[in-house]
């Protein structure tokens, strides 16, 4: 499909992540990874319940949100929230540049009540098929504008070396931190791929790590071309995705 307009899509997409270093008791470890949703009050609420619905079909062990969540503040947009609450799998979330124009404070207050946990500048331990899976995020590059510091060096040195780790931020360009530190894979979105072609020849100018799967040194990142739409609710040969990822 070359032409996508609205919001009429689920596009799943199931990707084999082939890593050797992630714990083996994590082999068929299932991952589902919503981004650059970009939420305002038009997008129907129905919707989003079928999409939780379908979600919740392919039984994942985890989703994650990596970042663009809003396009409006969370208090506008409180009912499409809501419709989280029904995912089954745990749930983390990191905020996007956009999160943070709209407010974080807002944002994190609904997801949390939601059971959508924000990990922004946090790491998490999560039990998963008899492991223990790592989670750290990173809070979205622009947070210093709301006086947000990201104390990554920190934070990275907080990481215990002997857990599959998964690091989730908004921007690509954050691979960069990994340096030093185990990261078996980091997500994140905020391309949109592009969105509309040829407007995506022109970002891959700015954006190195525009769409898909890379290997930075000893970490595989995934860079996913997100589900909704900045500025018109348009996507041209660059369709929306939502990565199913399997751990092999």
């Amino acid at each position: 499909m070359s032409l996508q307009v609205g919001w009429n899509y689920f596009p799943f997409d199931e990707i084999a992540i082939e890593s050797e270093s992630f714990c083996s008791s994590l082999n068929g470890l299932r991952i589902i990874q919503l981004s650059d949703l970009h939420l305002t009050k038009s997008v129907d609420v129905t919707y989003l319940e079928n999409l939780v619905k379908k979600i919740n079909a392919l039984h994942p062990d985890i989703v994650l949100f990596s970042g663009d969540i809003l396009q409006t503040s969370a208090l506008h947009v409180k009912e499409q929230l809501e419709c989280f609450s029904e995912l089954e799998a745990p749930s983390y979330y990191v905020t996007g540049n956009h999160d943070i124009v709209y407010g974080p404070k807002g944002l994190e207050s609904v997801m949390e009540s939601v059971g959508v946990h924000c990990l922004d500048n946090k790491i998490a331990e999560i039990a998963v098929r008899g492991s223990v899976l790592q989670l750290v995020g990173l809070s979205d590059r622009y947070s210093f504008v709301r006086g947000i510091k990201r104390p990554i060096k920190e934070l990275f040195s907080n990481l215990n070396p002997n857990l599959s780790t998964i690091l989730l931020t908004h921007q690509p360009k954050d691979i960069v931190h990994v340096d030093g530190f185990r990261v078996d894979l980091q997500l994140s979105g905020h391309t949109h791929g592009g969105q509309i072609y040829p407007f995506n020849i022109v970002v891959k100018y700015f954006q190195p790590y525009i769409s898909g799967l890379y290997r930075y040194k000893n970490t595989l990142l995934y860079v996913c071309r997100g589900l909704g739409y900045w500025g018109v609710k348009i996507r041209y040969r660059v369709t929306s995705e939502i990565p199913v990822f399997i751990i092999n």
